[in-house]
């Protein structure tokens, strides 16, 4: 099912640049952890460990310099840490954005020094959205898979090594029943791992469960036939995920036909395709784009039902085509306005 928030976080990546390419050699910072969450995963399954994720902003709070400085750092959390969890650092400071500025003239290697800088804070800023890394410092533990377990509650008790020990230990339970749900999925007939999948999903917060595509993918691709029913909600979610990453891109068109070709999967439910038309309707009413027939379009394929769930997604189709009727003679440059009032009112 789509998640009602989609139009909001999509809304935000939108902002970020596109990612450029770099070398596939490893990198590393000043604490020893990895700088690029792909590299972590990768080194995290071939060593059967699981990942420590940490969002820091080193020099510029507090907590952020405690636990870089009194944690990270230290020897102490190289051995009692480091050598039991693979880590993720991304660090916002002053000073990691001072790399990516170069002189007047700068040599060929600098140049490459600053846009390799400049790549790694682009992905670790998509990365703090896809992780909802709202503040400085917070912490993640994930499956060495890079599927996310838990968020890691730090206060002043845990800004040191001994204490941030301590505090990893509460999550071992649940570290254990993720690996085990994993591990479920490769495992057993088709049916089997389709059904392990979806506890798996449904176990994950849905904040975090964009990280389980490849998981999600496989649903359809494992029940051809749909024997567990659960085809629909995994090509839905399978789809709003990839609409993330080209709408990352600024690709307003294939974000929507994402959808629209989600919509047209035969395995998928009624009422899911009625969700998939809404979202490519209100993400083009709310871009502010002016072709309003395409938006009504869209936005009538919400059809007539007795079941109660699309009734509601035809309710909410219909304030948006009285909504997008109204404007159609409108100044175009009102629409944006007007839509980011109004646009895909979920909580009706």
């Amino acid at each position: 099912i789509m998640k009602k928030n989609f139009v909001k976080i999509i809304s935000i990546i939108f902002f970020c640049a596109t990612i450029i390419s770099c070398g596939s050699q490893a990198l590393k910072d000043d604490c020893g952890c990895f700088m690029e969450y792909d590299e972590a995963v990768a080194y995290a399954q071939k060593k059967n460990l699981p990942i420590l994720v940490f969002f820091t902003s080193e020099g510029d709070d507090d907590y952020s310099n405690q636990l870089v400085n009194m944690a990270m750092k230290t020897s102490a959390f190289a051995e009692n840490i480091g050598k039991n969890y693979v880590i993720y650092h991304a660090d916002f400071s002053q000073n990691v954005f001072s790399k990516t500025v170069v002189s007047d003239n700068p040599t060929k290697e600098e140049q490459e020094t600053a846009d390799l800088y400049y790549y790694i804070i682009q992905q670790n800023y998509q990365y703090s959205l896809l992780f909802d890394a709202s503040t400085t410092p917070c912490a993640f533990l994930c499956t060495k898979d890079g599927y996310v377990v838990s968020a890691i509650e730090i206060d002043e008790k845990n800004l040191n090594t001994a204490g941030f020990t301590a505090t990893l230990k509460n999550y071992d339970e649940q570290l254990k029943k993720f690996n085990d749900m994993v591990a479920a999925t490769k495992i057993g007939s088709a049916q089997k791992k389709v059904e392990a999948i979806d506890t798996l999903y449904m176990a994950t917060e849905e904040t975090y469960r964009r990280f389980l595509l490849n998981l999600v993918k496989k649903v359809p691709q494992l029940d051809k036939n749909n024997k567990t029913g659960l085809c629909s909600k995994y090509i839905v979610g399978a789809a709003e995920a990839e609409a993330l990453s080209y709408f990352a891109q600024g690709d307003l068109q294939n974000t929507i036909l994402t959808f629209l070709k989600a919509a047209d999967n035969p395995q998928v439910r009624a009422v899911d395709k009625q969700e998939c038309f809404y979202t490519a309707a209100s993400l083009l009413a709310a871009s502010g784009a002016n072709n309003y027939k395409d938006i009504l379009s869209l936005f009538k394929n919400i059809t007539d039902s007795n079941d109660e769930e699309m009734n509601a997604y035809k309710r909410r189709a219909e304030k948006q085509i009285v909504l997008t009727s109204e404007l159609e003679n409108a100044d175009p440059k009102k629409l944006s306005e007007h839509c980011i009032t109004h646009k895909i009112e979920d909580s009706n």
